[in-house]
């Protein structure tokens, strides 16, 4: 279309105007086509919102029928404690009396011992300097021994290789040598008391002097055991007594947690007494045991408002058996003690299982933790786990049912190890019982059949105490059995399913002996009108969509003009939802229960207003009749084979078919689409007709304007000639000039 603009500048027409005027009377076949189209889409859009509207309820009656919902079925049991249940649709209605003789177990395997190594409290000399944890780790070098003013050097080898118990032997050698020395018969005996290295000399004929370390010592061992203060002025038969304690630090141990430092408190006949832990990686259990009973025992001796001094009762604390214990003797009157307070900022009372244990006005009383001390960790590489029979391996194979669990002891953890096992297809649970320190494998499955576990490299399975390839440390399962009507039926699980047809009884407890407990069957009613409301729902919002398409709205006299849906002149559309609603009550044979309308299906109460009665309706009520009445007479009517559903879902099916051209909507859809690809190939044609017009007259009235303002040129070149001059209000007038 042209952009050129006209405005008889020459020839003083509106010409713009004049065209305008020309491509309007133009343009009127063109608008006529799309306002045809425009009302075809309309229509083509309305068939295709029919049809979805169909495919949604046909996916309704699909569901319902298929689901059979008249035949679906509940089951209750009169005391859930002893069995639930569920029915499924080919159950039949009844009532049954049931007793659970027992319940089905699974299979358990737990470890025969505890798996980590026991706590004793005192340090293990047989370990090298490097691993015994000691608080003041003892360094390679020489040590100054001087006896009676005579100095000999005491060697620290490589702590990687060099034992405790080779450094107390090494010291106590050199110590009675140099004694000897001088002519006398003494002797030297090394041992732990307490934690702390002891020295005992005896044998002495004469007084000795005796030192430990000196400036230029290239080892720490004076101070690492308590030696550099402690020494002999003039004595004969001494006892000489590190200050340090020598036993692991608490971090160190394999407790069941990380030990923190700080307060912690015992309640000693109504008095709170305190005790501060000191830093887990330099204190000591003994140091614990021994600061935490001294607490308690001066308590005791010094008495307090409610409670009298007891000067001859003494405490001790010490292991025994793995666990935590403390002694009170000597007491001369009873003694309550418990512990733990709201203030605490440690954490060793629960770890130690002593925040549980306690003795009330008790007679020299002794009290055992309640947890192990040492157990197995969790974390950590395997080799450090504490767990004994292990071998150390990089890889090894641990077998169960079959399924092997690999795993590298220098790697994977014990938490990491049970992760993988409980991820495999091994079939069963594995969890850690960290009150008694044993590892428990439970089937996932119930019944009578034990686990297979080897170990078939490495020796993982024998370390965790799981009895490898015997059923030692098992418990095998049980199946369960329960009595219907005098019936003995047996099941490998919990969830029976061959008791009753069509019925899942879960077991969840034992009867008592002697009883029963019913078990009814029925019909799920909550399922069938929960079925039929979905379904009339679906139906009403068919019906509620064709009468706004189909909706005629006559204008008003001098008011607002008329209004029509998109197929308010098809004649199917009109009628088909009362087809369908006629289709639904159709009487299937004479019986009482004959239609949906005789189950509670209805269009409303008989006499009320016009128009409100053209929606589906349920009588609840007379559903719950019927049910009761025929439950399978109902079912037979909601069959999508048998009953009313089956028609309309036929009728649905001719109306509304993808896979059909010549369904109702199909066809109408393909008709209105070949009518607006006419229009469009017409509208297209129209506009380049416009198109060629336009530029036509457009062309024409230029070459007009042209012409004229040529002629006017002329005009002036001759008046100019004959020395006239143009009017410059007309384009023809000549006016005389006079001569000069």
């Amino acid at each position: 279309m042209s952009t050129i603009q006209f405005g008889g500048v020459v020839s003083g027409l509106n010409t713009q105007g004049i065209i305008d005027a020309l491509m309007a009377a133009k343009k009127q076949p063109l608008t006529d086509l799309q306002n045809q189209e425009a009302q075809l889409t309309s229509q083509k859009a309305a068939y295709s919102q029919l049809g979805n509207a169909i495919d949604a309820l046909i996916g309704t009656v699909k569901t319902f029928t298929v689901s059979s919902a008249g035949a679906a079925r509940s089951a209750s049991s009169a005391d859930n404690a002893v069995f639930t249940a569920s029915a499924s649709n080919s159950s039949i209605v009844s009532q049954y009396q049931v007793s659970v003789d027992r319940l089905a177990t699974a299979t358990r395997a737990t470890s025969t011992a505890a798996m980590g190594s026991a706590v004793t409290g005192s340090v293990n000399t047989a370990l090298t300097l490097a691993n015994a944890s000691l608080a003041a780790p003892i360094t390679t070098g020489n040590m100054t021994l001087t006896v009676d003013g005579t100095t000999v050097q005491v060697a620290v080898g490589d702590p990687a290789t060099t034992t405790l118990q080779n450094v107390i032997d090494s010291l106590s050698s050199a110590l009675q040598t140099q004694l000897q020395a001088g002519g006398d018969s003494a002797t030297v005996n090394a041992s732990i008391v307490n934690g702390r290295l002891q020295l005992a000399i005896t044998g002495n004929a004469a007084t000795h002097y005796i030192s430990f370390g000196a400036t230029g010592d290239t080892s720490n061992l004076a101070a690492a055991l308590g030696l550099d203060t402690q020494g002999v002025t003039g004595g004969q038969n001494s006892t000489i007594s590190g200050t340090a304690y020598l036993d692991p630090v608490l971090s160190s141990l394999n407790l069941p947690g990380s030990v923190t430092g700080g307060q912690l408190s015992a309640i000693v006949d109504g008095t709170i007494v305190h005790y501060t832990v000191g830093d887990p990686t330099k204190t000591t259990l003994t140091q614990m045991m021994q600061g935490l009973s001294a607490a308690i025992q001066t308590q005791l001796q010094t008495g307090s408002t409610t409670a009298a001094p007891d000067p001859t009762a003494t405490v001790s604390m010490g292991v025994v058996g793995n666990k935590m214990q403390l002694s009170i003797s000597g007491a001369g009157a009873t003694h309550s003690l418990w512990f733990g307070a709201a203030g605490d900022s440690s954490n060793a009372l629960g770890i130690m299982g002593l925040a549980n244990v306690s003795a009330t006005n008790a007679t020299n009383p002794t009290l055992t933790a309640t947890t192990n001390l040492g157990v197995v960790r969790l974390n950590g590489s395997l080799d450090a786990a504490g767990l004994t029979g292990l071998t150390s391996t990089k890889t090894g194979v641990l077998t169960i049912n079959g399924v092997d669990i690999a795993y590298d002891t220098t790697g994977d953890s014990l938490s990491s190890l049970i992760t993988r096992i409980n991820n495999s297809g091994a079939g069963v649970i594995a969890s850690m019982d960290r009150t008694s320190d044993k590892l428990i494998l439970t089937r996932k499955d119930t019944g009578a059949a034990a686990m297979d576990i080897e170990d078939k490299s490495g020796t993982l399975g024998a370390a965790l105490k799981l009895a490898p390839g015997t059923t030692n440390a098992q418990t095998i399962g049980q199946t369960a059995q329960i009595t219907v009507d005098g019936r003995t039926i047996v099941s490998t699980s919990n969830a029976v399913t061959n008791a009753i047809d069509g019925v899942t009884i879960n077991l969840t407890g034992q009867s008592a002996v002697g009883t029963t407990t019913t078990l009814t069957v029925g019909v799920d009613q909550t399922s069938v009108s929960n079925a039929i409301s979905s379904f009339i729902t679906s139906f009403n919002a068919l019906g509620d969509l064709l009468d706004k398409l189909t909706a005629q709205n006559p204008g008003t006299s001098g008011g607002t003009a008329g209004s029509a849906g998109p197929l308010a002149s098809d004649t199917m559309a009109q009628s088909m939802f009362l087809r369908l609603r006629d289709t639904l009550f159709l009487a299937v044979d004479s019986s009482t229960i004959n239609s949906l309308g005789s189950i509670g299906l209805n269009t409303g109460n008989v006499g009320a207003l016009p128009g409100s009665t053209n929606r589906l309706q349920l009588d609840s009520s007379k559903l719950t009749s019927a049910l009761n009445a025929d439950a399978n007479k109902v079912a037979s009517l909601l069959d999508g084979a048998t009953g009313p559903l089956a028609n309309v879902l036929t009728q649905l099916s001719s109306y509304e078919d993808p896979s059909s051209t010549s369904t109702y909507v199909q066809a109408h859809t393909a008709g209105l689409s070949s009518q607006i690809s006419d229009i469009q190939r017409q509208e297209s044609n129209r506009q380049e007709m416009i198109d060629n017009y336009q530029a036509m007259i457009e062309a024409q009235y230029a070459t007009m304007e042209a012409t004229l303002a040529q002629l006017q040129s002329q005009s002036s070149q001759i008046a100019s000639t004959l020395g006239y001059s143009t009017g410059s209000s007309s384009g023809s007038g000549l006016s005389n000039q006079s001569s000069g």
